[in-house]
């Protein structure tokens, strides 16, 4: 293959995985030193909130050789990492990139908490590889094939579902010297073969060693079917070395029954997303982004929750007439979530002045239990959303505090209040 060829082949990864995954609206394909020396840092950041993702991406053609493979296709992008990593930490001003757009993003280096660093590399044909890697001051990073990552990203369509695995395979991993072999034994050559051995005898003795006879994919659905855990088998440090054989896991995994229904349950949890893709991202203003921030900070399972009971709030009070509103109340992931109904025979101001009036009673009645909230107001048939993002929120003064009381008891509000109790299972029965 022609380099120009395989540089296309990797820049077409790197720009799939910026405009067609979750994480689109938080990516920075190739991005660069904009107010330094305009260098590339790496293939693609992912900035989201505390959380940076530094990926390198390598479309370097594997032609049997393990040794060159490994050191152009991963070793090369280890030491990248490590210089992005140094750059956006070390440099004495924060580090501006570019979006697909052209939209400029500062990445504010005070605020970041968690560093992951990956190496998807694409070869063809490769019958083992480490799963990770370590930067020279020993940061840890994943190494994952592109069928492996694609699964991942598919399965894991969250930025909390994606990250916790990262965390958690770093954990487990972390100070280990870990291969995985995603292919059959009986397709190894006797090249193969003798690569493989050759790569034995010069491991890391001062590190646990552990073979995983098995793809990416195999580990991700081990990891799911022990409750989003790694296997305590492959946890512990017990042993010096071992063999974790998991092949096929996967392929058992997607035929699992439950599986089938957990896609389904899931369906409506897709609400989520596709209201923040038309209707919030696309005005890019900051209250806006901070909002969709906020909603796809929940996981699938969580996106799930939200949007079922939604609708069957929505069900349930759709024939209300007149000046009326509904309210509903419940919390996850320690946020407070209101749910609002109000008829279509009521006024714009009206629907603005009662929001406003959920929030503040809400507020008072739980003593400010809460510093944020996400309030959906929602008509009949479903015709119009309002969300609202609410964070910060600190008492209010006596005076004002008195009136909302006021108000409480003139609409006769919390005197039986209907509050969401969550009892789904992320794989119904």
């Amino acid at each position: 293959m022609e380099s120009n060829e395989k540089g296309k082949g990797g820049e077409n990864f790197v720009y799939q995985l910026a405009t067609n995954s979750f994480f689109s609206y938080w990516c920075y394909p190739n991005p660069m030193d904009e107010l330094g020396n305009k260098k590339e840092l790496c293939d693609l950041i992912i900035h989201f909130r505390e959380t940076i993702i530094l990926i390198c991406v390598k479309n370097y053609e594997f032609k049997g050789l393990y040794s060159r493979y490994f050191r152009k296709a991963i070793e090369k992008d280890v030491r990248q990492l490590y210089g992005a990593e140094k750059k956006i930490l070390n440099s004495t001003y924060d580090i501006q990139i570019k979006n697909i757009n052209g939209r400029s993003h500062i990445i504010n280096k005070s605020e970041i908490k968690n560093i992951h660093r990956i190496v998807i590399h694409l070869g063809d044909k490769v019958h083992f590889y480490p799963s990770n890697r370590e930067t020279k001051d020993e940061k840890f990073i994943h190494v994952f094939d592109k069928t492996s990552f694609f699964n991942l990203t598919k399965f894991l369509d969250t930025i909390k579902d994606f990250e916790e695995y990262l965390e958690k395979r770093e954990n487990t991993f972390s100070r280990k010297d870990v291969l995985i072999l995603p292919s059959e034994e009986d397709e190894f050559d006797k090249e193969t073969h003798d690569q493989f051995f050759e790569l034995q005898s010069n491991k890391n003795l001062d590190k646990q060693y552990i073979l995983i006879s098995g793809t990416e994919s195999d580990l991700l659905a081990s990891y799911i079917k022990h409750e989003r855990q790694f296997s305590e088998h492959i946890t512990s440090d017990k042993y010096n070395g071992m063999l974790f054989q998991i092949d096929g896991t996967w392929d058992e995994f997607l035929k699992h029954e439950q599986l089938e229904r957990k896609q389904k349950a899931d369906k409506i949890s897709y609400f989520i997303d596709e209201y923040v893709k038309r209707e919030v991202m696309p005005n890019q203003d900051e209250g806006s982004v901070e909002f969709a921030k906020e909603l796809l900070s929940f996981n699938r399972f969580e996106r799930r929750i939200f949007s079922k009971h939604l609708f069957d709030f929505v069900k349930e009070y759709n024939d209300l007439r007149g000046f009326a509103l509904a309210r509903r109340y419940g919390e996850i992931d320690g946020v407070a979530i209101i749910f609002a109904f109000y008829t279509v025979d009521m006024t714009p101001d009206q629907v603005n002045h009662m929001m406003n009036l959920v929030i503040e009673t809400y507020c008072v009645h739980t003593n400010y239990k809460h510093d944020k909230i996400i309030l959906v107001g929602v008509t009949t048939n479903c015709k119009q959303f309002k969300f609202g993002l609410h964070k910060d929120i600190k008492p209010y003064p006596k005076e004002l505090e008195n009136e909302i009381r006021k108000d409480m008891e003139l609409l006769k509000w919390f005197t039986a209040t209907t509050e969401l109790k969550f009892s789904e299972k992320e794989y119904p029965d």
